[in-house]
């Protein structure tokens, strides 16, 4: 027992002495250290300049606008591949203008505003390609990409905004092909700019803008969403767009075009003209010049300036063209100078991110007072996922969603004279296209309808354009007629006359807004105008086309009575149309006319009254 007390005694103490032991430590090789006395004194660092700070910020910013390397990648290559034509192309983008457009050649005016985009593109863009290139920065975008599409230097006018500029883009386009480039001197702020560019022009003047930054123009060449799909416009081909274009706005009367409103290959077309409201961007458009027209003017934002200047248009003629299958390739949200330059303020520290806000703040803004302007063609501003994308709503089918049914094609007759675009505008393949190419010949509504003309196709052709009427029948039912020449006036002189057209383009109720107008022949409405010379004498073709003109509250039925009075002297109409009658001359000034027909029903009205009593005692008598 006493020897097993002794043993747990010394382990206890051997613990104890163990758990005292200090570990041992490893010798650590440590590396020689200079004296104080040998190190390198640091010079005290100098503090970092307002542009390379405002550099280093943007670096570290996650902008979702700059574009991702693989895509850069894809840019340069397609550069390469610019001078090499597809081969595995959509059938329908065989048939895209640049290929297949025989419009013959039309004077025109380029004109590119621009604002310090004489500074090397290394400094203001952040774009891999770019980090080692001092080359001007317009000399590198637009100006480059003129060269490659051989745009002559005699064409093309760049106007800044002051004499400051003017300096600095002579010497930075010294011993390039644009060295003798014509520069005009502007004014400051992207809206006033636009608008002086359009006072600069002489009327009727044939004008494409295109932004300073513009590094190619894309081309899809097949059906996909992504941008594998687009190709480079090739070189020389941008002239051939240009001359097609003018005969475009000639045929369909418009006076504005552009390319899709979106770079992303999902929202472009292989094919296809529209003629519908919306966008039509700044980057690249083109346009005849009206600076005697005021209502075309911008007003409002700099940031919205191209969807004000586009609804204008809209507003005015009906229709404006953008070319879907191209697209302008801009990053206006990640490169400095231009519009962004506005933003910021001179030594201020602002990143890439903080511009896009402060632009995106002026946009909403700009997008609400549009929607105030024009509430059929505008929407209240809706936000996007992306920053590129404009948050101005268009109700691209020229009125609100929900009233589209409340305008509907007016009543025409089967002995109506109609004709019909010979190019099928319905997408190919579908039933709609198909049964468009068996009654575009048609000479009659009647025949139409034999060919297989549908009732919505005839609303939808009509109102979009596809179906004109070339000759109103004035043979139609009645129920009432009233033989009321009345005088004709001396003959007047008409400002909507003096055209040389054979027809005059009417707005009536049963139109939307996107409507161009109903074609009148000039000789029937100057019968009708020679009635009420002061009505009709001061107005131009514009304002008998536009919302809110003389005749557009009046119904067809209405100006088919009118025009057969004014070239009869017998004026026909159905009785459940008297009112209408009756409103529309006293629109018409033709009060004395206007009072007859109210007379007539009256008298009617009185004749029916009497009726009743004249059958009673007719019976009584037979009764008695």
């Amino acid at each position: 027992m006493a020897h097993a007390r002794a043993v747990r005694a010394g382990r206890a103490r051997a613990g104890s002495a163990a758990g005292q032991r200090r570990p041992v430590r490893r010798a650590v090789k440590r590396k020689r250290v200079a004296p104080q006395a040998a190190r390198p004194k640091r010079s005290p660092k100098a503090p970092p300049t307002a542009q390379a700070a405002e550099e280093s910020d943007e670096e570290s910013t996650d902008d979702e606008d700059s574009d991702d390397e693989e895509m850069e990648k894809w840019e340069e290559k397609l550069l390469e591949m610019e001078e090499v034509l597809p081969r595995d192309m959509h059938p329908r983008a065989r048939e895209a203008p640049h290929l297949v457009s025989k419009a013959k050649k039309v004077p025109y005016e380029l004109a590119i505003p621009t604002y310090q985009r004489w500074m090397p593109v290394c400094q203001m863009s952040k774009k891999h390609r770019f980090r080692k290139c001092k080359m001007p920065f317009i000399l590198a975008h637009t100006l480059g990409m003129l060269s490659r599409q051989r745009i002559p230097v005699s064409r093309v006018t760049l106007f800044v905004a002051n004499e400051t500029e003017r300096g600095h883009y002579r010497k930075a386009l010294q011993d390039s092909a644009w060295e003798k480039v014509r520069i005009e001197l502007s004014v400051l702020g992207n809206k006033n700019s636009r608008n002086f560019i359009m006072k600069f022009f002489p009327a009727g003047t044939y004008v494409v803008s295109i932004d300073d930054d513009v590094e190619r123009i894309s081309w899809k060449i097949q059906e996909g969403m992504t941008h594998h799909v687009l190709r480079t416009l090739p070189p020389g081909s941008l002239e051939t767009i240009i001359f097609d274009a003018y005969k475009q706005m000639r045929d369909h009367k418009a006076f504005l075009w552009g390319v899709s409103t979106s770079q992303n290959a999902r929202h472009m077309k292989t094919y296809g003209i529209s003629k519908r409201n919306g966008l039509v961007n700044g980057y690249l458009n083109g346009y005849i010049s009206r600076p005697q027209c005021k209502e075309l003017f911008r007003t409002l934002s700099d940031a919205t300036e191209d969807s004000e200047f586009a609804v204008r248009h809209f507003a005015k003629d009906g229709v404006v063209l953008r070319y879907r299958m191209y697209a302008g390739i801009t990053s206006p949200y990640l490169n400095r100078g231009g519009l962004q330059k506005k933003f910021e303020v001179k030594g201020e520290r602002i990143s890439a991110e903080q511009r896009s806000e402060a632009r995106k703040k002026e946009e909403r803004w700009g997008a609400l007072e549009l929607h105030r302007m024009f509430p059929k063609l505008i929407g209240l501003p809706k936000k996007r996922r992306d920053k590129k994308t404009m948050e101005v709503c268009f109700y691209s089918m020229g009125y609100p969603p929900g009233e589209g049914k409340k305008r509907i094609a007016p009543q025409l007759m089967d002995t109506d004279r109609v004709r019909y675009w010979q190019q099928n505008p319905k997408v190919l393949g579908c039933h709609a296209y198909k049964l468009y190419e068996g009654y575009k010949t048609a000479r009659t509504l009647r025949e139409a309808v034999s060919l297989g003309a549908r009732p919505i196709d005839l609303a939808h052709d009509y109102n979009w354009g596809f179906l004109s009427v070339v000759d109103l029948s004035l043979d139609f039912p009645y129920e009432v007629e009233l033989q009321e020449p009345g005088k004709r006036q001396a003959a007047a002189h008409f400002f909507w006359a003096k055209s040389s057209e054979k027809f005059v383009k009417v707005r009536i109720k049963e139109m939307s807004l996107g409507h161009g107008g109903l074609d009148i022949k000039k000789e029937s409405l100057q019968l009708l105008a020679e009635k009420v010379p002061d009505r009709f004498r001061k107005l131009t073709p514009e304002d008998l086309r536009k919302e809110g003109g003389l005749l557009s509250k009046m119904p067809l039925v209405v100006l088919r009575s009118l025009l057969r009075w004014a070239k009869t002297g017998s004026l026909r109409y159905e009785r459940r149309k008297t009112w209408a009658v009756y409103d529309a001359l006293k629109v018409l000034g033709l009060t004395w006319l206007a009072r007859r027909v109210k007379q007539r029903e009256v008298e009617e009205a009185k004749a029916a009254d009497k009726e009743p009593k004249r059958r009673a005692r007719s019976l009584g008598k037979a009764w008695r």
